[in-house]
This record gives C-alpha cells, structure tokens and sequence, in this order.
C-alpha cells in the first residue's frame, strides 16, 4: 500500500530547513546511493541529521508520523524518473543534500502533494 500524498507544507518545510543547512555551511553530506537507500528505507530524515547534526529541525516529522511516509513516498516517484541521470536531468555531480531539494522541486513540479484542507466556514468574507 502506498503512503498517502504529502502535504505541499511538508515538501517546502524540509525544503527550506535544507537550503538553512547549505547556507550554514555544508560540513557533511551524502552521497547519491545514501540518498536513494535513505528514500527507499524510509530514513531520509534521520539520515539528513546524521550527517548533519543539529543543522534542520525535522521534529513536527516524527519517523512513523503519516505525513514522514508520504513525503519519502513524493520523494521516491520524483527519483523515478532522475535515478542514474542526475547530472542530465538535475546538473548535479555529487550532493546528496543538492539531490534532496532537487528532488522536492520535482515533487511539487510533478504535482506530488496534496493541499492542506482549509475551513472556509471560519473565514473572512471578502
């Protein structure tokens, strides 16, 4: 059975907690295969803070929170189609970390997200 799909919160959430770890300054990284298996496994996350320790805060996505699978479930259709062309596809030689965000763009691009459900009852008339 496959993960439901994530919420586009929670593609642009790690998003932006990655592009904080590059500009901190990259000290750790992965490699392309660390990334696929991490994807694959369903330990993205906690792979990324290995590595990066104290870097991104990825705590409102428990391991075994709903919201963790779908995100690795957006993550393993958009590298489907990238796995093994990522220079082609992506222009990236080596960063695992790069991979990731090029990962999530693609996810959102290819539509691998759902919209948070918004209560219009409560909101204000325009």
């Amino acid at each position: 059975m496959t993960a439901p799909l994530p919420q586009l919160t929670t593609l642009t959430f790690v998003g932006v907690q990655l592009t904080s770890a590059v500009e901190i300054e990259l000290r750790g990284n992965l490699s392309f295969l660390e990334v696929y298996r991490a994807i694959q496994q369903g330990t993205l996350l906690r792979e990324i803070d290995r590595v990066l320790p104290g870097a991104c805060d990825f705590s409102v996505y428990p391991q075994d929170s709903e919201q963790c699978a779908a995100l690795h479930e957006a993550l393993r259709q958009a590298a489907g189609g990238v796995e093994g062309l990522e220079r082609r596809k992506l222009g990236l030689i080596s960063s695992g970390i790069h991979l990731v965000l090029a990962l999530i763009l693609e996810a959102i691009k290819q539509c691998y997200w759902i919209a948070p459900r918004v209560n219009l009852q409560n909101a204000p008339s325009v």
